[in-house]
């Protein structure tokens, strides 16, 4: 006979198969699943569409209009391969009629011998896309196709879900895949909320919210099902806070039960000052060390976060709280979130190496295993006394010393998981966690309810604002003259774009076609780069590195430089199409110039097919420097359904799109995370089972690189 327990236990066993476990998914497409974070069965699960088409009714032909979305069905008259004049491509085209009226699909890109295979005559096909009259004809661009068999037999499948897309998967086996786990392993999903916590909420079950998102009711509301605020979207979104805000609470109270390792601090720390760094700290900043160093003169873990707008001086205030653990012969950890930042964050700590004292180390994913190990030694051995990388931080096979300090630079990620494995470094060493993501201050208030908060506000001294110009098609030409000035001065600049590469859906400037454009118009005299999220680590590192060192003039990229590019001699940015980003990354990505003496300028180039309503949203950067402000008011502007939906997240980790879609529920899930501590501390009772899995695993499983 099966226990409760091992039965238990067999359920989370059987989400935790590879996605291979899936007829069809062999090990080519489980990599390429991989590479979107998708690894197990329950993360297929929770991989929530995008968004949703309306399938629910097919349109005779004669019936659909230009301009629409459609659903139709209709028989294979001809299908053939033409010449596309001027460009030379070439073109499949396929006529299809239900007796009333004909319709042309379109294809450009394509395998010719899958198309051959649906498009013998007679053949009945199933078609959904938008109708456009060229030419006299209308036609469908890259319809989704679907043979109908037996003929005659189509039914509307309803809302179809649309996912983020896998490279080297077709959306139909994605699609297929999650169908397939949904009626075969569906049933082993556990609910971890106790019941009485979704019927005081009014929310649906687990099991029925994860079905519904993927094949939603046909009663459904569209507008709600694109705005992810159906009940079942709700559910999961209510889930993600209530187990985030749960661990934190949970950390917290572990955390208050140890004790700190009390620093000896020097008496002549603020006179010190003056010989660390070249500029005055800010009254934020001074105010900041005093909070650290009476944290870490208390015996009790700190445990601080240190929020500021970008450019405000952050890093140094942590490189002081660094200084005073190397003193009292600690070990240091600075965790980034990126390779990039890692770097970074290396470059600045080796510049402070000889009047701070520090022995710095980087361990990052990509080194070769040799090297890795030879500094995994001198970690060990206590060589370095402080080492900065990425989540290769945490790996089970890396020990230090004495590790005494622990500083994370948490960006657009809100979590616990990365704290609470360092924590298994060291006997209880103090955490330091810095972020410049612009949240109003009443959700930061909410999210970090389990630190302690130093406000950074001002700026160094010297910094000035950023200069924000909107401009449009008619001001090319004044912003390419500012450009190549600027240039010319030994100045370096930055191009964004929305996008990587042309798309034949789009009209959207792309980096690709950018940098080319740019590169011809600018070299030799200055050399162009470019750097997005598919570039290779190596290359886009070699890039980046002639960036900061002055060897490449001009930077084109995508939303990559968001974070981590400190380049004080980059003092311009242009932004392509900055109608499609929210304020709030907008006054990040400005955050990148004006980091040096020379006053920055950022021109915002709005497209000519922007609405009246994007260009007075735009006004509020072009007015404020306020982060949390900007984030407020496009919260307020945009609304919490325009934002981009739920996206896969690192165990225990919220997105900041997240967070802003709806404080007000993130406010009660922490009071519903509260409530079941207080009535059950230590998550024993046998309906908090699940919960006690969920938080173990955040607090203490390593993650594979």
């Amino acid at each position: 006979m099966v226990s409760k327990k091992d039965g238990y236990l067999k359920q989370i066993q059987t989400l935790s198969l590879p996605l291979s476990a899936l007829k069809g998914i062999g090990p080519k497409r489980s990599a390429s699943f991989a590479l979107k974070g998708l690894h197990t069965l329950l993360d297929l699960l929770f991989f929530v569409p995008l968004r949703y088409e309306d399938r629910r009714q097919i349109i005779p032909l004669g019936d659909i209009r230009d301009g629409t979305l459609a659903l139709v069905r209709g028989k294979v008259v001809f299908g053939r391969e033409e010449g596309f004049y001027p460009k030379g491509k070439r073109v499949f085209k396929i006529l299809i009629q239900d007796g009333r009226a004909g319709l042309e699909l379109v294809w450009f890109n394509y395998r010719k011998p899958f198309m051959t295979q649906i498009s013998s005559q007679g053949t009945e096909l199933l078609a959904y896309g938008l109708v456009r009259k060229n030419r006299g004809r209308r036609q469908m661009i890259h319809p989704d196709t679907t043979v109908i068999r037996p003929p005659g037999s189509a039914q509307a499948p309803g809302f179809q879900p649309v996912y983020s897309s896998i490279q080297g998967v077709a959306p139909a086996t994605v699609r297929s895949a999650i169908s397939a786990a949904l009626e075969k392993h569906l049933p082993s999903l556990l609910d971890p909320l106790p019941h009485s916590t979704t019927h005081r909420l009014g929310l649906p079950s687990l099991r029925e919210s994860i079905r519904h998102v993927h094949r939603p009711p046909k009663d459904s509301s569209l507008e709600e099902l694109n705005r992810h605020r159906t009940a079942f979207h709700r559910r999961l979104l209510f889930d993600r806070f209530f187990l985030v805000m749960l661990t934190m609470a949970f950390r917290k109270k572990k955390r208050e039960r140890g004790e700190g390792i009390p620093f000896s601090l020097p008496n002549n720390l603020k006179a010190r000052l003056g010989e660390f760094f070249p500029f005055r700290l800010t009254f934020d900043q001074l105010r900041a060390v005093s909070d650290i160093t009476q944290d870490l003169a208390s015996g009790t873990p700190m445990n601080r976060l240190i929020l500021g707008d970008v450019g405000c001086g952050k890093t140094a205030v942590a490189a002081v709280a660094a200084y005073l653990c190397t003193q009292n012969h600690r070990q240091v950890a600075v965790m980034a979130p990126t390779q990039i930042l890692a770097i970074q964050h290396r470059d600045y700590f080796e510049s402070l190496a000889e009047k701070m004292g520090f022995r710095p180390a980087l361990l990052t994913s990509g080194l070769r295993k040799g090297v890795r190990d030879e500094i995994h030694r001198k970690i060990r051995k206590g060589d370095c006394n402080l080492v900065i990388g990425t989540q290769s931080l945490i790996q089970e096979d890396l020990h230090f010393f004495r590790l005494g300090l622990v500083i994370i630079d948490e960006q657009h990620r809100f979590g616990v998981r990365e704290r609470a494995l360092m924590d298994r470094k060291g006997p209880n060493p103090h955490h330091l966690v810095m972020s410049a993501t612009p949240i109003p201050r009443t959700l930061a208030m909410t999210l970090y309810g389990d630190m302690d908060i130093s406000w950074i506000r001002g700026y160094p001294e010297g910094r000035l604002p950023v200069l924000t110009r909107i401009a449009g098609s008619n001001d090319k030409r004044r912003v390419f003259e500012e450009l190549t000035g600027r240039l010319s001065r030994g100045e370096q600049a930055f191009v964004i774009c929305p996008v990587i590469e042309e798309s034949e859906e789009t009209d959207l400037k792309n980096a690709m076609a950018m940098a080319g454009k740019l590169e011809k118009v600018l070299s030799p005299r200055f050399r162009v780069g470019l750097v997005h999220g598919r570039l290779p680590f190596d290359e886009r590192e070699r890039v980046m590195s002639g960036f900061r060192k002055g060897s490449v003039s001009l930077l084109v990229g995508t939303t990559v430089v968001e974070v981590g590019v400190h380049v004080p001699g980059a003092t311009m940015m242009i932004i392509e199409h900055p109608e499609r980003f929210g304020l709030a990354q907008l006054h990040q990505l400005r955050g990148r110039v004006g980091r040096g003496a020379q006053q920055g300028i950022c021109f915002l180039m709005l497209s000519d097919t922007a609405t009246e309503k994007a260009a007075s949203r735009l006004e509020i950067l072009a007015r404020s420097h306020d982060g949390p402000e900007i984030a407020q008011r496009d919260l307020e502007l945009r609304g919490h359904g325009e934002l981009t939906g739920m996206r896969q997240t690192g165990l225990g980790e919220l997105d900041v799109e997240d967070l802003l879609k709806e404080p007000q529920f993130l406010l009660k899930a922490k009071e519903e995370a509260l409530r079941l501590l207080e009535a059950d501390p230590e998550l024993t009772l046998p309906e908090n089972r699940a919960l006690k899995t969920f938080v173990e695993a955040v607090l203490s499983k390593p993650v594979d690189l």
